[in-house]
């Protein structure tokens, strides 16, 4: 196995976001200065240096608490991103993430590819990292904190050259060792500075005089005992943000943020094999305000250009209070991917189509409003009229098939012309609901002007077990040369208008 640790060390300072890295800024708790960065660290300011001794060197040093559930939440960001890497990534808090590169290395044919891939990745976002890689979890993680190039490790295939990394291990201070303070203590009066002397000493004797939990970190770093991490998992909802230094003022400032938090969504969606179906924005402002807001979606393939526009399109109605200190992008609502089964040589076309439809349907519940888009969509029903349903256009509900959906009609013996076959029964696009009531006389049937029935009848004869409808449908045109479906209801004896045909 080929383990790879990711230290992050300034990563207190790197959770707040690329504004740490202008002015003088230093990260406090308890009254004890815990992190500065380069331009504190030139004035003389120190980890373990007092507040108050801090200020006396710079009266331009801005101080900020530690934030570190901030810190871990970074860090879980990092796990997020290095999970597309592996699928054995761990998380080694305060500021490592460790991941398991066997696989990975037949997927990206090399270390060298792998190892690039990771330090383009790190210097785009402007943070620090030191590597180490070794054959165990402990080993990696210890020499991530002396950041050894892997090329003095490892070949270009991933093998481990053994004597370079044994000497390595052996130079180990051992501070680095996870034991108790009192034990480290005791080993460093004994002259045993490097993991190579402690390695020298019988493990036997060791154990008699510091206890068993020296001799299986021991073990643990030589891969003789296993040494099982929890594993990381890619949270159940999604959150990101972008820190903005000095905020920003225009909409089309955004456009470059909002690409890039929607890029993180896109890799998060991949790992968890699903689709979102919404996106919570939230806009922090310097003046400490924040607004929130939120847009449905109804797409079936993430295509992050559409979502961009989509996104601008929605900020148009929107009116900003001032620079944008931070913008957050959250998702809470998630299906599974789609899966496909149509014909073989109309699937692409079918999906694509599908989603020029989505994209569309969203464009236009943001442009007129959701409560103003919606769709019909069929329903199991006997009554012609109770076919079909508005919905709203975001709800997707299943359709149910066709052949359960079909009014139960009979051909009967014709009055004016023959019946067509069942096969090739002519439907109004336009239904009236409820029907309208036609008057009958002696000279013919009437509706705001004379009907003359052309084809029929057709039997419908169903829902005998609520109340009983019979009736008998035709085709007619009315004098001013409209098609229409009228029926006579078999029941009452009257006649009805139901639709007209476009």
């Amino acid at each position: 196995m080929l383990w790879l640790c990711l230290r992050l060390p300034s990563l207190p300072l790197d959770a707040l976001g690329p504004q740490h890295t202008k002015g003088m800024l230093a990260l406090s708790n308890n009254n004890i200065i815990v992190m500065a960065n380069a331009a504190a660290q030139q004035a003389g300011i120190a980890a373990g240096m007092s507040v108050a001794s801090a200020l006396s060197l710079s009266n331009k040093l801005e101080l900020r608490p530690r934030d570190e559930q901030r810190e871990q939440q970074h860090l879980a960001n990092i796990a997020l991103w290095a999970y597309r890497f592996s699928g054995d990534v761990c998380l080694c808090p305060p500021n490592a993430v460790l991941l398991e590169l066997g696989a990975s290395l037949r997927l990206f044919k090399n270390l060298a590819r792998l190892y690039r891939k990771f330090i383009s990745a790190f210097r785009r976002r402007g943070l620090s990292v030191q590597l180490g890689i070794a054959h165990t979890p402990l080993a990696a993680e210890l020499l991530s904190h002396q950041n050894l190039s892997p090329a003095n490790l490892v070949n270009g295939a991933g093998q481990l050259h053994r004597t370079a990394l044994d000497n390595a291990l052996r130079e180990l201070p051992i501070g680095l060792l996870p034991l108790a303070p009192k034990t480290l203590n005791t080993l460093q009066e004994m002259g045993m500075h490097t993991l190579g002397n402690i390695q020298a000493l019988p493990r036997a004797a060791l154990e008699r005089r510091f206890g068993k939990n020296i001799v299986t970190v021991l073990a643990k770093l030589q891969g003789e005992q296993p040494d099982i991490r929890p594993k990381f998992t890619p949270p159940e909802t999604f959150h990101a943000q972008r820190h903005f230094d000095g905020g920003l003022h225009s909409k089309q400032q955004l456009r470059f943020p909002i690409s890039a938090l929607l890029s993180e969504l896109e890799h998060y969606l991949r790992l968890r094999q699903c689709l979102n179906r919404d996106l919570e924005w939230t806009f922090h402002y310097l003046d400490g305000s924040r607004e929130a807001w939120s847009l449905d979606l109804s797409h079936r393939h993430f295509d992050r250009r559409s979502l961009i526009e989509l996104v601008m399109l929605r900020l148009e109605r929107l009116s900003l209070q001032g620079p944008v200190e931070s913008l957050s992008l959250s998702c809470t609502q998630f299906i599974g991917n789609e899966q496909h089964s149509d014909q073989l040589f109309d699937t692409a076309n079918h999906s694509k189509h599908q989603e020029k439809a989505a994209q569309v349907l969203d464009k236009l519940r943001l442009r007129l409003g959701a409560q103003r888009c919606h769709l019909f969509s069929l329903q199991d029903a006997h009554l012609p009229e109770l076919n079909w349903v508005l919905r709203d256009a975001h709800t997707s509900a299943s359709a149910p098939s066709q052949s359960k959906l079909k009014p139960i009609l009979k051909p009967v013996a014709a009055q004016q012309t023959t019946a067509p076959s069942t096969t090739e029964l002519i439907r109004p696009n336009c239904l009236c609901h409820p029907p309208e009531a036609i008057t009958e006389t002696t000279e013919g049937l009437f509706w705001q002007g004379e009907l003359h029935l052309l084809q029929g009848p057709e039997r419908f004869d169903g829902q005998w077990w609520q109340q009983r409808q019979t009736r008998d449908y035709y085709i007619a045109r009315h004098q001013h040369g409209a098609l229409c479906w009228v029926f006579k209801d078999c029941l009452n004896r009257r006649w009805y208008l139901h639709g007209f045909f476009a």
